[in-house]
């Protein structure tokens, strides 16, 4: 898939993003840190940089445990395959 050039909305920012996604992919990933950088600005913080290092720092931890859950249940998976 060739590169698409979005623009989005992001905590009441216009950004022009470049992406190997379909453009409706790209308006989803930016709609999600929107969403969570308005959270946490609503929260309490204050300014934007310091909510998208927050929100980035949620996402990670959200992938981290992602991934491990995945790991836990291929094990699972190959434990019972060999059962």
């Amino acid at each position: 898939m060739d590169n698409v050039t979005v623009n989005v909305q992001i905590a009441g920012l216009e950004y022009t993003l470049t992406s190997a996604g379909s453009p409706e992919q790209t308006q989803r990933i930016a709609a999600m840190v929107d969403r969570k950088m308005r959270e946490l600005m609503a929260g309490g913080i204050s300014n934007r940089e310091s909510a998208a290092i927050m929100a980035a720092l949620t996402f990670a931890q959200e992938v981290i445990r992602a991934e491990d859950d995945n790991t836990r249940l291929r094990r699972k998976l190959d434990e019972a395959a060999h059962a």
